[in-house]
């Protein structure tokens, strides 16, 4: 399709790769293994051979790791050891002869949830991805902000709680470990009579939507947990919504409704007062946001 771009969104174990058209929607997805041990030149070949025959004008990826989006150099890449230093940018760049724009999963996962999902009309947005991990992304002023090393957003390693759970990260207390899929399951072991098998947050979501108390439990410590969160973030940035993606992020109201809680509980009004939360339905938002910030940025 004319005007098309593709977004590549690469994690530890496999990648999407769609073709998104101009308006966000996605034409084509391919799942492709990952394949880590092989490292990231074969990586970079596979996606190219997936690409033959599609017609777009721009590639952007996501990369589940920190990234000078500048170069589209890999910073550090907790699942994909001896990737780092490598140039994602030069590389496709060399071999398919198009722009490529390289940036954190996170980052463009809210990127595609804001330019589609909310039409751009906020123009200051704290975006949560939520799945494994706690990721996040900034929007200020219409625009992705990266902060001054590229590192901007990361929501899932603020301490909530002093002294808490040890993250995977190495910290103790931070978001991730009280609202990731991880602290899901933990909670749905401690809470619920008969956890389902297996253990995935759908599971607990529809054992909640079904009426178990146990898991319903399970969301509103996990709610409040992100509300705490996200609260923080507002008293920071005084944005003028929070926009939250992800697959954990399908639970819908058992998951926001304790965040809006939280929110009217906080004793400074004024910052929540005529603050939007907005949960768009799933869109594989790393591979529409990573498509569309390259056709922005090229």
């Amino acid at each position: 399709m004319k005007g098309a771009s593709v977004g590549v969104d690469l994690g530890g174990t496999f990648a999407k790769i769609g073709l998104v058209a101009p308006d966000g929607r996605l034409l084509r997805v391919e799942r492709l293994p990952t394949e880590v041990a092989k490292g990231p030149e074969s990586f970079v070949v596979r996606v190219a051979a997936v690409l033959k025959g599609w017609r777009f004008d721009s590639l952007g990826l996501g990369l589940a790791g920190g990234v000078d989006a500048e170069t589209g150099t890999l910073l550090f890449a907790p699942n994909l050891p001896g990737w780092k230093g490598f140039s994602f940018k030069k590389e496709f760049e060399r071999l398919i002869g198009i722009r490529a724009v390289a940036e954190n999963d996170a980052n463009v996962a809210v990127w595609g949830g804001y330019v589609v999902g909310l039409k751009r009309k906020p123009r200051d947005v704290v975006g949560v991805t939520l799945g494994t991990g706690v990721g996040g992304g900034l929007v200020l002023d219409g625009k992705l902000y990266r902060g001054a090393t590229g590192a901007a957003g990361e929501l899932g390693h603020q301490v909530i709680r002093a002294g808490g759970v040890l993250c995977r990260c190495g910290r103790r207390g931070c978001l991730e470990a009280y609202a990731g899929t991880a602290a899901i399951q933990r909670a749905a072991r401690r809470l619920m009579r008969r956890p389902p098998s297996p253990l995935t947050p759908k599971a607990v979501a529809d054992a909640a939507a079904a009426g178990d108390a146990g898991a319903r439990r399970v969301w509103d410590e996990v709610g409040t947990a992100l509300g705490e969160g996200l609260a923080n973030a507002v008293l920071l940035l005084n944005p003028d919504a929070i926009l939250v993606v992800g697959g954990v992020a399908r639970a819908g109201r058992l998951l926001l409704d304790p965040v809006r809680r939280v929110f009217a509980a906080q004793t400074f009004r004024e910052p929540f007062a005529a603050l939007a939360l907005a949960a768009p339905a799933d869109r594989d938002w790393g591979c529409v946001g990573a498509a569309l910030l390259s056709r922005e940025e090229s």
